[in-house]
């Protein structure tokens, strides 16, 4: 039998999904994207980008404030970048890029140890200090635990491989992936911050419409790796389709395939959960967010304030669903219940059918 997609007609199960997660306060609207290494197959809206202080109807081309899909899309990304022009080893202990933290305990972290969130550095936030010691705080505070015996999250990781990006190449993170990235793959609503977005397509979240939702990447009035950036489902499906094609957009190559093996494949400890450089690829039982027809291959990624990108090699898949949970939510409580209704939405488009 031969393989194929849902209709992009049908969309009654989504639509259903949607209008339920709605009366349980999840979600006021979503945008979901959908296709494959060369195709966009499902561009879909359902509901309001905005209830207060207006209603405002969700459109396709709608900008998220995408938080934590910032640190996959963004740094992740920039420091395969560096990877493939031999400015970065994933396996060098951080201390060689920044000698401070050699100073402390756990001197071992590792750079890949920051992207899989092995490093043994808790939660910390910094957004109480001066906007110019954000980073300085980041990278010169002790470990709280040894590297590698434990998966904590915490945005410190991105923070330092953002700095770390930085004094690889010369330049601003929110520069460098514009003119490495995000301009070669045509994301033209894609950016750090939201000034040179077009205001009416912003979606409000906690904070106002534009306004970043992380209180370290709002307070650093710069880009920061660990949160930040605006993105919309077209963009972001561009970028989808590039790692399905390899690291290739059209003629001209993104990443390279040392990059690209350190993105999709697991690079954590071993016996812990499995992680890449970057991206999720723990197993449903152990990811909410994760959809059930995915590939053990899939690499995943979710955003604070509503959103999910899961990319199968593969299947040669992917899917990206935004919400709005946080804004004007009837539930504040309700992150795992939105993690699995993303997983839900994902699972309804992900996978080819026999038909």
């Amino acid at each position: 039998m031969k393989n194929h997609m849902p209709s992009v007609s049908d969309t009654t199960p989504l639509a259903s999904e949607s209008q339920a997660a709605a009366a349980q306060g999840l979600l006021h609207g979503v945008v979901l994207a959908a296709g494959g290494a060369d195709s966009l197959d499902l561009l879909w809206t359902w509901g309001d980008a905005s209830v207060e202080p207006a209603r405002k109807p969700m459109q396709t081309q709608s900008v998220f404030d995408i938080a934590s899909l910032t640190k996959v899309v963004a740094t992740a990304t920039a420091c395969g970048l560096c990877l493939d022009r031999g400015l970065l080893d994933p396996e060098a202990p951080v201390s060689s890029y920044f000698p401070r933290i050699g100073e402390f305990p756990g001197s071992s972290i590792r750079v890949c140890d920051l992207a899989t969130h092995y490093s043994g550095y808790n939660y910390h936030s910094y957004h109480e200090y001066p906007a110019e010691e954000i980073l300085l705080r980041a990278v010169e505070s002790p470990p709280d635990n040894p590297p590698r015996e434990k998966f904590v999250y915490s945005c410190r990781n991105y923070l330092i491989l953002g700095a770390l990006v930085e004094q690889l190449s010369g330049t601003d993170l929110g520069t460098f992936c514009a003119r490495e990235v995000f301009e070669p793959l045509g994301m033209s609503h894609t950016a750090f911050g939201s000034s040179k977005l077009a205001p009416e397509l912003l979606v409000p979240s906690e904070q106002p419409a534009g306004v970043i939702s992380d209180a370290q990447a709002r307070q650093a009035e710069r880009p920061v790796g660990n949160a930040g950036l605006f993105s919309c489902a077209e963009d972001l499906s561009r970028f989808a389709r590039m790692i399905l094609q390899r690291g290739m957009c059209g003629a001209k190559r993104i990443l390279g395939p040392d990059a690209l093996a350190w993105l999709t494949r697991p690079c954590s400890p071993p016996g812990l959960p499995p992680r890449s450089f970057g991206w999720d690829m723990r197993p449903v039982s152990e990811c909410l967010y994760r959809p059930s027809r995915a590939s053990a291959s899939a690499i995943g990624h979710a955003g604070w304030t509503g959103q999910s990108l899961w990319i199968d090699p593969e299947l040669g898949r992917y899917v990206v669903v935004l919400t709005n949970r946080t804004h004007c939510p009837l539930d504040p409580d309700n992150y795992d219940t939105s993690m699995r209704l993303r997983a839900r939405l994902a699972d309804l488009v992900l996978t080819p059918s026999e038909g």
